[in-house]
C-alpha cells in the first residue's frame, strides 16, 4: 500500500460525513492476492473514526462503508457498489431482490423434503430473476447504455414478511441462529444462484442472500434473544453471498478488533475463493444491549457483544497473509 493509497484511505471518515450520498469500499485481500495486513489495520482505524465523525448519528457514516475481499466488478448494490476496470464505460447492472417472496413460495411446501423446498426456490428465483431482465433490457434500449448483468440476491428490508431469517425459519428452525442454521442457509443461497443462472445468461454481481442484521427484522429479533451471536453470523458467512454486514458493536470496541474480525472475514474470502465483506457499526457511547437506529431501509440493531480479549498484537505485525496454496496452482 503506498502513501498516496493510505492518504485517499485516511479521507473516508471526512468524505461520509459530509453528505449522506456518499458510500465507500475498500478491498483489502484476494484469493490471488492474499490479505493486505496493512490496509486491514487502517481500516479498522477508519472504521472507528467514521463512527466518531457521525457520533450524533449512532455512527451513521460507519452503514455507508464496507471492507471487502475478492470484491467482484459488477456489484450494483449499495454500499459496495462497484464499476469495475472491466465494465464497459457505461453499463447498466441491476440488482433485484424478493425474500419476502421466496418466503410465502415456501409456506406452500411446509414440512416437505429439501429437494422440494430447493426447488421451490429456485423457481421462484427464477421468475425473479427473469423480471429483473426485462426491465433492465427495457431501461437499456430507452436510455441507450448497454445491458450489462442482473443481481439477484436476497436483501431483506426491516418491513415484517421481507427478511431472510424468517425464510430459515420456514425451512424448520425455531429461531434463526440455533444449530442448523448454517446449513438452511447454504441451501437458500444455493438454490437461489441456481435459479438465477437459469432464467439469465447475464447473473453476476453478489448474487444470492445476505444477511445484513439491522436491515432483517427477523434477524433482529434473534439477536435480541441472543440466539445469533457475532460468532454465529461468521459461520454464516461461509455459505451467504457476503459477509458481515450491518452489525451494531459497543462504541468503546478497539480499532485493533474491529481490524481482527475483517481479517477473519477476509480470510473465509480468500481460502474459499469467494466475495466477503465486513460493515460494521461501533454505536459510539452505546454498549450491549443498546438499539441504534438507522432509519429508513438501514434500520435498527440492537449494539451485540464482542470477544474482550485483544487481538492488538496480532494486529500490529503487519505485512501479508500470503495466498493459499490451491490458489498458487491455478
Amino acid at each position: 500500500m503506498t502513501a498516496a493509497d493510505e492518504k485517499l484511505i485516511r479521507s473516508i471518515p471526512e468524505a461520509l460525513a459530509e453528505t449522506e450520498l456518499v458510500c465507500s469500499s475498500v478491498n483489502v485481500g484476494s484469493t490471488r492476492a492474499g490479505i493486505n495486513m496493512d490496509a486491514v489495520r487502517l481500516m479498522g482505524e477508519i472504521v472507528k473514526a467514521t463512527a466518531a465523525r457521525t457520533a450524533d448519528q449512532d455512527g451513521f457514516g460507519c452503514a455507508k462503508l464496507v471492507v471487502f475481499c475478492n470484491a467482484v466488478e459488477d456489484n450494483p448494490f449499495m454500499a459496495g457498489a462497484f464499476h469495475g476496470v472491466g465494465e464497459a464505460e457505461k453499463v447498466i447492472n441491476v440488482g433485484v431482490s424478493g425474500p419476502g417472496v421466496v418466503y410465502h413460495a415456501l409456506k406452500s411446501v411446509r414440512g416437505q423434503p429439501f429437494d422440494v423446498a430447493a426447488e421451490t426456490i429456485k423457481k421462484t428465483a427464477f421468475r425473479v430473476t427473469r423480471m429483473g431482465q426485462l426491465v433492465a433490457q427495457e431501461a437499456s434500449r430507452r436510455l441507450g447504455v448497454p445491458f450489462g448483468i442482473v443481481d439477484l440476491s436476497l436483501a431483506p428490508t426491516p418491513a415484517i414478511g421481507d427478511s431472510v431469517a424468517r425464510i430459515l425459519e420456514e425451512l424448520g428452525l425455531e429461531v434463526c441462529g440455533t444449530h442448523g442454521t448454517t446449513a438452511a442457509l447454504a441451501l437458500l443461497n444455493d438454490a437461489v444462484k441456481k435459479g438465477g443462472v437459469m432464467a439469465s445468461s447475464s447473473v453476476g454481481g453478489l448474487s444470492g442472500a445476505f444477511i445484513p442484521v439491522s436491515e432483517d427484522e427477523g434477524m433482529i429479533a434473534a439477536a435480541r434473544r441472543g440466539t445469533l451471536t457475532l460468532d454465529k453470523l461468521e459461520a454464516m458467512t461461509c455459505v451467504c453471498s457476503v459477509g458481515l454486514d450491518m452489525i451494531a458493536v459497543p462504541g468503546d470496541t478497539p480499532a485493533s478488533t474491529i481490524s481482527a474480525i475483517i481479517a477473519d472475514e477476509a480470510a473465509i474470502g480468500m481460502v474459499n475463493g469467494k466475495t466477503t465483506a465486513v460493515r460494521l457499526l461501533p454505536a459510539p457511547g452505546k454498549t450491549v444491549g443498546d438499539t441504534i437506529e438507522m432509519g429508513g431501509l438501514l434500520g435498527s440493531a440492537p449494539v451485540m457483544p464482542v470477544h474482550r480479549e485483544s487481538a492488538e498484537a496480532f494486529i500490529q505485525r503487519g505485512g501479508r497473509i500470503p495466498a493459499p496454496l490451491h490458489s498458487l496452482k491455478n
